[in-house]
């Protein structure tokens, strides 16, 4: 009984370290490293609130932007 117990527990381990090293090659790549810390350009977007965002209005603070897809 206890042998059965430990070779399922082994097969699970073996079968969720699979599918993680599968998740990693699989998961993209940064398009665009070389921009990494440099400046963005200016622009002005609606946030999720309808309100203006301009992003030169953020000078001097760290901003990280976050682009999602809305299905609003």
């Amino acid at each position: 009984m206890l042998k059965k117990i430990l070779i399922g527990v082994g097969v699970l381990v073996v079968a969720f370290a699979a599918l993680f090293a599968v998740m990693l090659y699989v998961y993209p790549k940064a398009q665009i490293a070389q921009a990494t810390n440099q400046p963005a350009p200016d622009f002005t977007l609606r946030d999720a609130e309808g309100n203006p965002f301009t992003l030169s209005s953020q000078h001097g603070h760290n901003v990280v932007l976050y682009f999602y897809r809305g299905y609003w």
